[in-house]
Formats: C-alpha cells, sequence, structure tokens
C-alpha cells in the first residue's frame, strides 16, 4: 500500500514489512538526535567497523548499510548509535564488534530520503506526519537503510527511513 505525503511528490510512504537481518555493529553515543551530532557519531564507526571485520576474516553478506537507534539507559539528549553491516557470522561479541539479529518489523511505515543525511530531518517529519494522518502510532526507534550512500558525494545518497506502526 502506498499513500502520498502530500508535500512532496518524490517521497512516497509506503507500509511493508521488514524481514528479521542478521548485522555486525558498533555503538557509539550521540550528543542528541540532530543529524550534526549522529553524523559525527555514526561516520567513523563504518570505517571502523570495515576494519574490524577483515581483521576477524568476517566477509560482510551484501545489502546496504543499516542504522538503528536507542535511547540511553538514563533520559538525556542523547542517542545510542548503532551502525550496522549485514553477515551471516555467528551472533555474539567475541569478534571485536557485535553480531546481532534485529527483529523484523510488522509492518513499518516507510520513506525514501534523497540527499544527504544532514537534511533527513524533513524526511522525518512527512513519515512521522503520514503516521500519525493514517491512524498509527510508531513503535520503537526509527532505522535507516543506506541503499545508496557515497561518502564523497553525500548529497547523491539514498536511505530509506523505517519506523515500525501499529494501530492505537
Amino acid at each position: 500500500m502506498t499513500e502520498r505525503t502530500g508535500s512532496m511528490a518524490t517521497e512516497d510512504v509506503v507500509l511493508k514489512e521488514v524481514a528479521p537481518l542478521r548485522v555486525a555493529e558498533l555503538t557509539a553515543t550521540a550528543a542528541s538526535y540532530g543529524p550534526e551530532d549522529i553524523g559525527v557519531a555514526i561516520r567513523p564507526l563504518y570505517r571502523e567497523l570495515y576494519r574490524r571485520l577483515a581483521a576477524a576474516g568476517v566477509t560482510p553478506a551484501g545489502g546496504p548499510a543499516i542504522a538503528y537507534y536507542e535511547d540511553p539507559p538514563r533520559p538525556s539528549d542523547e542517542v545510542i548509535v548503532h551502525a550496522g553491516i549485514p553477515v551471516t557470522a555467528r551472533p555474539g561479541s567475541g569478534y571485536g564488534f557485535a553480531v546481532v539479529d534485529l527483529p523484523a518489523i510488522r509492518p513499518a511505515a516507510t520513506i525514501i530520503h534523497r540527499g544527504p543525511m544532514d537534511d533527513v530531518r524533513q524526511s522525518l517529519w512527512n513519515l512521522a506526519g503520514w503516521i500519525d494522518d493514517h491512524g498509527y502510532r510508531p513503535v520503537g526507534d526509527h532505522r535507516e537503510v543506506y541503499l545508496d550512500y557515497d561518502p564523497d558525494h553525500p548529497g547523491r545518497g539514498v536511505t530509506e527511513l523505517q519506523v515500525g506502526v501499529s494501530l492505537p
């Protein structure tokens, strides 16, 4: 099912099932959910994660990188940032990075963000507005799937934003 957000013809919200996914990941704490703070925290994680994957002899399974976020144990403006790469390695933490299974999201409201992640707020607002307008409520934190990312040309980026939803 696809619905127009009304604000941007290029941004369609799609309600779909997201399959479970096993990822190797590293985490860091960002000062806030602001793109400027997330970017500073997450960019070095991917470089380091690829280095550690190679050192551990773990080959990425293919597919785009993924990020997800969670609130810290104590209330604050900070956010825990998870940078993941799909793998087939066994779950655990003995690699120098964690291997975790991300659960399926059934259903997820998704939207494609085009452009640099520094400009992601508008896409997130469009997605949140669609969720609210259609009588859903968000479940958990959102995920970002980096469908096309070139660190030398972030303006060309294509990212799927995913939010689990349920009816009240």
